[in-house]
């Protein structure tokens, strides 16, 4: 099979160039050929007026139509598959790609098909008021994007997108990271039969790792440490348990500390390199979430339970599906600190439920998100456009 992969990269890497990346060395690995068409974020610093071009790119940009026009008519893709569009590609290239014959793919990594800021989040707390034909200027009216010339922007191409049904008309698969999010699409009008459920694949070599409670002294957080992140409910609980250290690994956005209260017994460790990340999970006794918006697929959970750690995660949006409860996983009350800390208080020195959890999630990390199980899923969406193909 012959795979034409569509990507406009961020300015950072992330979760999901990391899953790019991991789906097209596995595509290749089995077989396929695999060409890619690639924009970046980064690509805008260099222009002159370069946000102002983004602007209007996000909904036509004419270069693009006939550098991606001109490729699929050289390489006759079986199928196009595309990842993120904005605001270097723009959704115009999708019925481009269904006048040439070719079927789509689209891997939806977050809420941006509903949401203009692609989160369901707006000014510290869960928002979904977008939904609907012509509510996208609520975007503008809250200012979503702290910017009202990006919330503008945002706001616009949402609205030129679902007015011109861009998605609707061309895509023949949504490929969605949860169950949860299929919901969320098919509520809003996304024919049910188009949207599989694919989980993000963790592709990195695992071992049988040890869990000795007497080895693992703290509770983990990684990830962007950010408002949306929810790190005040983690501080809260550590504030209630100052006998339990915390750590946390990740990027601190710029001025956040100052907002933060953070008390004796948690660490901030930074961004820390995959070494010194593997170090961070192995001697870790719990991993814990403590997001407070509908995150897609959070790539630390299936990295932490390959380490066996427990997971703790809010009971909201996809997140119970990841982490089961009792199973894998235990859930607190979102935006709960009481909650939070009552569960972690709770497993802290149970060491059989302990290593019961890491063990569970070790062995569901290595079937439901090995790279075979997301494979045999990716393929099977394949076929199923193809046949649909007159």
């Amino acid at each position: 099979m012959k795979l034409l992969i569509i990507h406009n990269k961020y300015g950072k890497h992330s979760g999901e160039e990391a899953v790019v990346d991991a789906q097209i060395n596995l595509l290749k690995s089995k077989g396929h050929q695999v060409i890619t068409y690639f924009r970046s974020s980064i690509e805008l610093e260099k222009m002159k007026n370069g946000k102002i071009k983004a602007f209007f790119s996000a909904f036509y940009n004419s270069k693009t139509i006939r550098e991606i026009k001109a490729l699929i008519n050289k390489e006759r893709p079986d199928i196009v598959h595309i990842h993120n569009l904005y605001p270097l590609i723009s959704p115009a290239i999708l019925p481009e790609i269904k006048k040439l014959g070719i079927p789509i793919a689209m891997t939806v990594h977050n809420y941006r098909l509903l949401c203009p800021n692609g989160l369901f989040f707006s000014n510290g707390s869960i928002c979904e008021k977008c939904t609907g034909f012509g509510k996208e200027l609520n975007c503008i009216s809250n200012n979503c994007e702290s910017s009202l010339f990006k919330s503008t922007g945002y706001a616009l191409r949402n609205l030129w997108a679902r007015t011109n049904k861009s998605y609707i008309n061309t895509v023949d698969a949504y490929l969605c990271l949860t169950e949860f999010q299929k919901g969320k699409l098919v509520a809003n009008h996304f024919d049910a039969n188009k949207c599989f459920v694919i989980p993000n694949l963790y592709s990195k070599v695992t071992t049988n790792v040890d869990y000795n409670m007497n080895d693992r002294n703290y509770v983990a957080f990684s990830g962007r440490v950010s408002p949306e992140k929810g790190l005040p409910i983690l501080l809260g609980a550590a504030k209630n348990l100052p006998h339990i250290n915390f750590q946390v690994a990740g990027q601190m956005r710029e001025g956040y500390e100052k907002e933060l209260e953070i008390p004796n017994n948690v660490t901030l460790r930074g961004m820390l390199n995959t070494n010194e990340m593997e170090l961070f999970y192995s001697k870790a006794r719990l991993f814990v979430l403590t997001s407070i918006y509908y995150e897609g697929f959070p790539m630390v959970l299936p990295e932490a339970m390959a380490f066996k750690l427990p997971i703790i995660v809010p009971n909201m949006a996809g997140f119970p599906e990841i982490a089961k409860n009792d199973f894998n996983g235990l859930l607190f009350e979102p935006e709960n600190i009481k909650s939070l800390t009552e569960v972690i208080s709770n497993v802290w020195n149970n060491e059989i439920k302990l290593k019961q959890l890491g063990t569970n999630g070790f062995n569901k990390m290595k079937t439901k998100y090995s790279t075979s199980s997301y494979y045999d899923l990716l393929e099977s969406a394949y076929l199923s456009i193809l046949k649909q193909q007159p």
